[in-house]
């Protein structure tokens, strides 16, 4: 008798687990966002996420550009060449490609800032020249992408769906890339290139060598 009760119990617990699994299916097709993307060949939710990797001082980095296409953006720290790609629909090629340099944009991006500080009162200045971004001989970055809510200007080409963050560790400054994407472009395949350059830039981090330097002064 004890064993039928408990191989009844076993047989109950089986089929709670079942109707959970199938109700828990159907609250989340019911309730899932209408735009969510779905595996094409049997319609289940997939979710959406950059990745990214380095090595030997190459970084690289892919994000969603619109809908259901990525870029794909590699960064030779070397050289600071920062080059980005969108894969054709239709031919085994790249149809969007954009090239940048960092150690350019980061050198503008130091002498904007500086002269910035240099602004404004005597007191400011004399702390503006205390910490004053230095450019290093070296720069060293780390890099990655998320999605952004920018609006653009209309016309045919309006900003990526993505915002490539790529920081340079030893002045803390963080240079924000967008690519200018062209919908109309990648619908009819045709070939599209344009140059990469900053969206904008600001030190989001202080790092710890400026610290010590500007409190010891």
């Amino acid at each position: 008798m004890k064993h039928s009760i408990r191989i009844f119990s076993v047989v109950l617990l089986l089929a709670a687990c079942v109707a959970t699994g199938v109700v828990s299916s159907v609250l989340c097709v019911r309730f899932l966002p209408q735009n969510a993307a779905f595996d094409r060949g049997n319609g289940v939710p997939v979710a959406q996420a950059s990745t990214s990797d380095r090595v030997d001082g190459y970084l690289t980095c892919t994000a969603p550009v619109d809908g259901g296409s990525e870029a794909v953006f590699v960064l030779d720290s070397t050289t600071g060449l920062l080059s980005a790609g969108v894969l054709s629909k239709v031919s085994p090629t790249f149809q969007s490609r954009y090239q940048g340099n960092v150690h350019a944009d980061l050198r503008k991006a130091v002498t904007i800032l500086n002269n910035r500080g240099k602004k404004g009162t005597s007191r400011t200045k004399k702390n503006a020249a205390k910490q004053a971004i230095q450019l290093p001989q070296e720069p060293k970055y780390i890099m990655t992408a998320g999605i952004h809510s920018i609006v653009g200007q209309g016309g045919n080409i309006r900003p990526g769906a993505s915002a490539l963050y790529i920081t340079e560790v030893n002045t803390g400054l963080m240079l924000v890339y967008i690519l200018p994407w062209n919908p109309s472009s990648f619908s009819s395949n045709s070939p599209f290139s344009s140059p990469l350059t900053y969206y904008t830039v600001d030190r989001f981090v202080m790092p710890m060598v400026m610290e010590e330097v500007v409190e010891e002064e």
